[in-house]
């Protein structure tokens, strides 16, 4: 039967690109972008316009690079060819300068990195979920949990980071270490919720219908019309013989989001369910 649909993927947001209008005397090397519009080379400058132009968006951040932009500029270049459709090369990018240190300052050429400071450990951990979503994205499980696991060492406490490694350890068929990890659930009650469907999920892997069941209907008690837990829900029904209840969730998946990833799979468990109404 199909498992629930992991969601996703980055939401970013960029920033336009202005060219220079200089009309020179003589012929002249071409200036930095943000030199020649009297601004200034920024990382906001860069994403803000990823979505509606990321290949603008890409050749700011080479610019950007070919003057000194640094960590930062490599980061904007990843995040645009992860809209680009290049989901690996963007996994690759990010989860090489997670593991970059000294994120505070500029580097330069054959410097050495210093001690990292909270901020920048904050900002690792972030681009270690982001190359872990990136994977997922390429359908790359075993390296997503890897980058999300090297995020977990610079925040152990990361609850967007618990919750990536915990979806992934969950399709990688390892679901006694999601519920290791998202044990004791999130504080706040938004990450607590999306935690308890991917534990529920780990729990059925396990054969504990009981506990999923539990961990379900207490998010779906947050939020009713949740695709991922109402289609999860349907699954535990289904596990448990209750076939009208799971085709009732995965119907009600249906008409929540109709475009979404979970109405996809709940389509298709409906249409299995009609094939093999009895089928466990």
């Amino acid at each position: 039967m199909a498992v629930v649909g992991i969601c996703m993927l980055l939401a970013v947001v960029i920033c336009g690109r202005a060219w220079a209008q200089a009309a020179p005397a003589a012929p002249a090397p071409s200036e930095p972008v943000a030199a020649s519009t009297g601004g200034e080379w920024s990382f906001r400058r860069c994403t803000a316009t990823l979505s509606d132009d990321p290949d603008g968006a890409r050749d700011y951040a080479e610019d950007w690079q070919s003057h000194g932009g640094g960590l930062e500029a490599e980061q904007c270049d990843a995040m645009a060819q992860m809209e680009l459709g290049d989901v690996a090369t963007a996994a690759t990018m990010l989860d090489h300068l997670a593991h970059v240190t000294d994120w505070s300052s500029p580097r330069q050429a054959g410097t050495q990195a210093s001690a990292d400071t909270a901020l920048a450990l904050s900002r690792r951990a972030g681009l270690a979920e982001q190359a872990a979503r990136a994977w997922q994205a390429d359908d790359s499980p075993r390296q997503a949990l890897d980058s999300a696991a090297y995020g977990l060492t610079l925040r152990p406490d990361d609850a967007a980071l618990k919750l990536v490694y915990a979806r992934v350890a969950v399709e990688l068929g390892q679901p006694a270490r999601a519920v290791e990890t998202l044990t004791p659930l999130p504080g706040s009650q938004m990450e607590r919720d999306e935690a308890l469907v991917a534990r529920a999920a780990a729990w059925r892997q396990m054969g504990r219908i009981d506990k999923g069941m539990a961990d379900i209907n207490a998010a779906l008690k947050d939020m009713p019309d949740n695709g991922a837990a109402l289609l999860e829900r349907g699954i535990l029904y289904q596990r448990q013989g209750l076939m009208e209840a799971a085709r009732a969730d995965w119907q009600d998946v249906v008409a929540v989001a109709p475009d979404s990833d979970e109405a996809d799979l709940a389509r298709q468990d409906l249409s299995l369910l009609e094939t093999d109404p009895e089928a466990p």
